[in-house]
Parts: C-alpha cells; sequence; structure tokens
C-alpha cells in the first residue's frame, strides 16, 4: 500500500482530514475489496460480485465519451492512503444536476465526520466550479448515519420511495434529498 510521502497524489480538493484525488487503477484490488465488503456494500448496492478486471474495466470505460461521473479517490492525509471513492454519478449536464455519494470503504474511519467533509468539498465543487443546480442525494431508510449527515450538511427531504430497495431480506424505503445552488451559496 501506498505509505510514503512521496507516492501522495497531487490533491484535487483539499480537505482538513481528507483530500480528493484522481482515480489511480492502480488501487483497482482496493476498488474491488471494498465492492465485495458486506459492511461497505450493503447500502452501496453492489450486489453482484465484482472481479479485479470488472472494476477496472469500468473505470476505464468511465473516461470514454460524454462523462456521467465524476469520481475520486477519498486520501486521508494523516495516515496518507486511500480510505474510500466519492463523486457525483448520473451527471445530466443539460439540467445541470447529479447525484452525490461517498463510499468511505475503511470501516475503521466511519464515524469519525469524513462523510460531511467529503460530501462538503464536492457540493463547492459541483456549485462553484460545475455550475450544478441541483445536487440530490439517495439514502437507505436503515442507513441512520447517512440521513443524520444529509440534514445536518444541509440537503431537504424531497420524497420517499417506499420500499424501493431489497437489503438483508426485507424491502426499505429510499429517501431522497437534494440541495440547491442558491442555497448551499447563501447559506455559507
Amino acid at each position: 500500500m501506498t505509505e510514503n510521502k512521496k507516492d501522495y497524489p497531487v490533491p484535487f480538493l483539499k480537505g482538513n482530514k481528507v483530500d480528493l484525488c484522481s482515480i489511480n487503477l492502480e488501487h483497482v484490488n482496493l476498488y474491488t475489496k471494498w465492492g465485495n465488503d458486506p459492511d461497505v456494500r450493503k447500502y452501496s448496492r453492489s450486489v453482484i460480485p465484482w472481479n479485479l478486471e470488472e472494476v477496472k474495466k469500468w473505470h476505464e470505460q468511465q473516461r470514454e465519451g460524454v462523462k456521467t461521473d465524476a469520481m475520486f479517490e477519498i486520501w486521508h492525509k494523516e495516515d496518507k492512503k486511500p480510505i474510500g471513492t466519492a463523486g457525483f454519478s448520473d451527471i445530466n449536464w443539460f439540467d445541470r444536476n447529479a447525484n452525490l455519494y461517498v463510499v468511505l470503504g475503511e470501516p475503521e474511519y466511519w464515524g469519525q465526520d469524513i462523510t460531511p467533509e467529503v460530501s462538503k468539498l464536492l457540493i463547492d465543487y459541483g456549485f462553484e466550479e460545475l455550475n450544478f443546480h441541483k445536487i440530490y442525494v439517495g439514502i437507505y431508510s436503515p442507513n441512520k448515519r447517512s440521513l443524520r449527515t444529509a440534514e445536518k450538511i444541509g440537503f431537504k427531504y424531497e420524497a420517499t420511495l417506499r420500499e424501493q430497495i431489497y437489503i438483508e431480506g426485507e424491502y426499505v424505503d429510499e429517501i431522497k434529498f437534494a440541495i440547491f445552488k442558491e442555497d448551499w451559496l447563501s447559506s455559507k
């Protein structure tokens, strides 16, 4: 694993505890591990096992054509290592909106306020550089920590999709939240 400071990538977005850096296909083994880890994938909806080649191919395809995803590695500054991925998916350039996601692949970093920091970095980037009008998230009802985080950051409730997702033997609701550029910028 990358432990040497000289191997720390140039940050694209700088935070306090973490930086967001470009995806590095040399870390495809980590992406595969995170995508297959039952605790990590539970709420990211990775329901089919992935192997290294499939994950690498998926990431290579993201570099082609119109960009509908903007993906970053989450690098822990103090520990100098990647601990997850985050970014935007389903980018709609015409309507200027996107889905924000954060996957902390290393459970030992859960509960350390990393997700709010990453989310705020991405929201700033989405509104100030990509000129999005709206950023939204979909959170599954059992994921109480993410529900609290969305509200804490400033996302507003939009809808509940009842029994939308099947997790661990039961159908659960998907809660939709959104934040608009005007509201975010006026709250800063």
